[in-house]
């Protein structure tokens, strides 16, 4: 119970705005954005000796299965990771309890020994294939040792190779547990608390992000203010490849080429925003029109690296739905900006809907 209490505690902390409610504030920021997971040998003590006393623990808890492929639960690996004090990820995010994690932090600060297991499990079926990242933590006489190491496939069984020494170890407010050096600089962090836990009504957020916020990747990832289609007559082209790209699940040039039929992007944006016009469509920055064939050529994509978003609120008022998200750090869960944004759509009878305007809001302090 108390470890359960533990956990509504961090849940608590972080509840989302419900269905007419706006964000809530800004939550407090980690001590720093450092990533990187090497500290200076000065620093370090000795390496930790191999004894250990006596441990008690409780085995993992599965409590988000959901999208996870049935090859994981008959692996050796996650069979052995659910008799060890572990915490448990597929594709980068926690299907486990925290309890380890919590209990190994909680032991830290009474200067009490423990251990527990990170298993990062994931599946890249165009690359990389199944991978498991496997991640050790030994805690005594008030130091944390890091042994790790990663392979191929979810076989249990291999040796971890890495071995590094931390001064202290923590769980932030957006439930990472955190490895500090002997300065308080945080160096590595994991996300270990699902924000299924730590955000209400975060599966009803995911589907609205997914169905409204995803198709205009362009000008949601980095929001773009409008109140009319006018306003974009810069971001067509790439909006045409997001919105084509969600829909078909392969981008434009699988199908045309560099080469884009006007009258193709004109219906296709005109089914999520009213009134885009050829003009406007011709008009974009990114756009080379051929009159002969009536197309747009374009041979390259938008590119980059992104920030996560993440529906923090919404309210529906008859057929007008006013959705609230916010930008955050995926590798440390941070705010990216003291920001967030407010996308507002029509909602149609047909079950389709159309962009109305979209800005851009201050937190307040």
């Amino acid at each position: 119970m108390k470890k359960l209490f533990l956990i509504l505690l961090l849940a608590l902390a972080f509840c989302a705005c419900g269905k007419t409610e706006v964000p809530p504030e800004v939550l407090p920021e980690s001590e720093s954005s450092s990533s990187e997971e090497e500290i200076p040998e000065s620093s370090a003590p000795e390496e930790i000796p191999e004894e250990k006393p006596e441990f008690v623990f409780e085995k993992p808890e599965i409590l988000y299965a959901e999208n996870v492929p049935e090859e994981l639960f008959e692996s050796e690996a996650f069979k052995e990771a659910m008799e060890r004090p572990s915490v448990i990820l597929y594709d980068y995010e926690p299907i486990s309890d925290c309890l380890a994690a919590v209990n190994f932090v909680e032991a830290a600060e009474k200067g009490e020994y423990a251990e527990f297991y990170i298993y990062k499990f994931n599946r890249d079926e165009k690359y990389s294939g199944d991978t498991l990242y496997l991640q050790h933590f030994i805690l005594d006489k008030n130091y944390v040792q890091r042994k790790a190491d990663s392979w191929q496939g979810w076989e249990k069984g291999k040796d971890l190779t890495e071995n590094t020494v931390y001064a202290r170890a923590k769980i932030n407010d957006f439930g990472y547990f955190c490895l500090l050096d002997w300065d308080g600089c945080e160096l590595s962090y994991t996300k270990v608390i699902s924000d299924f836990a730590l955000y209400e009504n975060e599966a009803e957020h995911r589907a609205l992000k997914e169905k409204y916020i995803d198709p205009i990747f362009t000008i949601t990832v980095t929001p773009q203010e409008f109140t009319s289609v006018s306003d974009l007559s810069s971001d067509f082209v790439w909006l045409f490849e997001d919105i084509y790209n969600y829909e078909n699940g392969h981008d434009p040039w699988q199908e045309y080429g560099d080469y884009w039929p006007l009258k193709d992007m004109s219906e296709l944006l005109n089914r999520y925003f009213d009134g885009v016009t050829r003009e406007m469509i011709i008009s974009d920055r990114q756009s080379i029109y051929d009159p002969e064939t009536d197309t747009i050529y374009y041979p390259g994509g938008s590119g980059g690296a992104y920030p996560e978003i993440r529906v923090c609120g919404f309210e529906q008022n008859g057929d007008i739905l006013t959705l609230y998200y916010e930008h955050y750090n995926p590798e440390v869960g941070e705010f990216v900006e003291n920001k967030y944004s407010v996308l507002e759509i029509k909602l149609l009878e047909d079950g389709s809907f159309r962009y109305l305007s979209q800005k851009i809001i201050e937190r307040k302090p």
